[in-house]
């Protein structure tokens, strides 16, 4: 692989006094081969890096940016060494900081991507921190922050066709109408990262799940929130590909619309040895503390406790609200939860299969209106 240098007289001189008194180079040494720190110049590291090529930016550096970055259709890699990408937020117009097309491939590592803004007149309203259309994005180390789409993915937006691998890297304080902090339509993949403190004006506070298929394991979903009639503080699952959450936690998020306060799912998920725990829906009449659920929904070795439907009027199913879905507890529990009204734990108008599985000291009752083996007042 080959990697982008930026060289001066001066770095050469200080490269060859280092070589002759064998002494080690600093991290001043360093920098100085890497992109210097401006906007224009990482504009241009992109704009003319070949195919496969490396970027190395300034530790520490902000690259502020007043225009969008070159759209990104090869295989690069870039290298944060610390350093931000922040667009100016006050005399930039409108834009996002990445953007990848069906023939990119970008790696960022080890940076922040900072304060991508879309409006209704941007060129297009989704993903305004990163957004992936058709190509492939891998993240290592990276924060994505601060970022505000006026459609999909205030942070990261995976398109149809789309693929995104994110790892060790935290999604926070994004905002967008759908996916607050990633909204996807193609394949993603989440490894050991958070997504924290995000918010959707309509769905899925967290993350939006279209269409695709995602697997998220060894993260956190927190403190994100979503104020839509069908919500999921944390996550919004929507496709009929198979979501598998596994040794991760879904806690303490927020809908204060109706409907799923940690889950919303319309589609087809599988969480294994994982958490879901202190989620509200606060609502009028919400459904779903922990979970709402209309698809398919399997649970293995996972806990769903002190979540709570805790609005006006019938707000019910404090841990899981089923809305005729197919639900499956296996060596699950289901314990501690609250609701307005009966019942706290399960609200299912269907039956649903126990295996090994309890629901039990929730509050005001455990199940309504069936009752079953494994689930009783």
């Amino acid at each position: 692989m080959r990697y982008i240098r930026f060289c001066s007289v001066a770095a050469v001189a200080a490269a060859m006094v280092t070589g002759l008194t064998g002494g080690p180079a600093t991290a001043a040494d360093q920098d100085q081969d890497r992109v210097p720190c401006s906007g224009t110049a990482l504009s241009l590291a992109i704009a003319t890096a070949r195919n496969g090529e490396t970027i190395d930016l300034r530790s520490d550096c902000t690259y502020l940016l007043s225009a969008a970055l070159p759209t990104v259709g090869k295989d690069l890699t870039i290298r944060g060494n610390g350093a931000t990408i922040l667009r100016d937020g006050t005399t930039a117009s409108p834009f996002r900081i990445f953007d990848i097309n069906s023939n990119g491939n970008l790696r960022l590592q080890d940076l922040t991507v900072r304060g991508g803004y879309l409006t209704a007149t941007s060129t297009a309203g989704d993903g305004a921190g990163i957004r992936v259309n058709g190509g492939a994005l891998r993240l290592s180390k990276v924060d994505v922050v601060d970022n505000t789409a006026v459609a999909n993915g205030g942070g990261i937006a995976v398109e149809s066709g789309g693929s995104a691998d994110i790892r060790s890297s935290y999604v926070a304080f994004d905002n967008a109408s759908n996916g607050g902090g990633l909204y996807t339509a193609g394949t993603v993949t989440v490894e050991n990262s958070e997504f924290a403190r995000n918010h959707a004006r309509a769905s899925g506070g967290g993350i939006y799940q279209a269409t695709g298929s995602t697997f998220i394991g060894t993260s956190v979903i927190r403190r994100n929130t979503a104020a839509g009639s069908a919500s999921g503080g944390g996550v919004y699952i929507a496709g009929s590909q198979l979501t598998e959450i596994v040794d991760s936690k879904i806690t303490n998020n927020t809908d204060t619309g109706t409907a799923g306060g940690g889950i919303y799912n319309n589609g087809n998920l599988r969480l294994t040895k994982s958490e879901v725990s202190g989620n509200v829906v606060g609502g009028y009449s919400g459904q779903g503390g922990g979970i709402y659920n209309s698809g398919r929904l399997y649970l293995k070795g996972t806990d769903v406790f002190r979540n709570s439907a805790n609005g006006g009027g019938s707000a019910v199913g404090g841990g899981i609200y089923n809305s005729g879905g197919t639900v499956t507890l296996d060596h699950s529990t289901v314990r501690n939860n609250a609701s307005t009204v009966a019942p706290g734990g399960v609200r299912t108008n269907v039956a649903i299969t126990l295996r090994d599985s309890t629901i039990t000291r929730n509050i005001p009752t455990n199940c309504a209106p069936l009752t079953f083996t494994g689930c009783t007042d």
